[in-house]
């Protein structure tokens, strides 16, 4: 079972925190693929702040935010007007807000469960209070933030969250992350 002694990611495995940044992008253009608009940003950065040194972590959720622009405008055809492009980009510093706030909740003396989802609540509630500012400026829909669209994107969120630690497990127990506390990456 992953300990909470493993975090940041400690890896056994040669390109192990190099892959898995890779995943967390390769995750971004399935899940952009399969969900358009609601790519779980908030899964992807709470889990790389719990599990990454920072600067991987900062590394993969730009990877993940560009690759999701990318399929959006290449394969979903975004329009390429002003108000999606500055909403491409509130999304991105959504994303890292959702990144930034889980950070802070990581010298909690807690256990790492309890530690994953206060990463996942305060990156959730980062993530929604960008886009929401974001539309005093901004055009939105106006059920853009009623309670079914933002459970749904909760939902969203807390499967690919899920998904996204059974992988991390996976890794732990096939060695690919050490066992034994040691020295976290920078």
């Amino acid at each position: 079972m992953l300990e909470r002694n493993q975090l940041p990611l400690r890896p056994a495995a040669p390109g192990f925190a190099v892959a898995w940044v890779t995943v967390i992008a390769g995750a971004s253009v399935a899940l952009s693929l399969l969900f358009a608009c609601v790519t779980p940003f908030v899964a992807l950065a709470a889990v790389s702040a719990v599990v990454l040194p920072r600067k991987m972590a900062i590394m993969a959720v730009l990877l993940a935010w560009l690759a999701n622009q990318t399929v959006g405008y290449l394969m979903l055809g975004y329009p390429q007007t002003f108000d999606s492009f500055a909403w491409g980009l509130t999304i991105g510093i959504a994303a890292f807000a959702s990144l930034v706030a889980p950070l802070g909740v990581l010298h909690l003396k807690a256990s790492l469960a309890a530690t994953m989802a206060a990463a996942f609540i305060a990156g959730f509630v980062a993530y929604e209070a960008v886009l929401f500012a974001a539309t005093v400026v901004l055009p939105s829909g106006d059920g853009a933030f009623s309670a079914a669209v933002v459970a749904e994107v909760l939902l969203i969120n807390s499967l690919a969250v899920i998904g996204l630690i059974c992988l991390h497990i996976g890794a732990a127990e096939r060695a690919l992350v050490a066992a034994q506390p040691g020295p976290a990456l920078p």
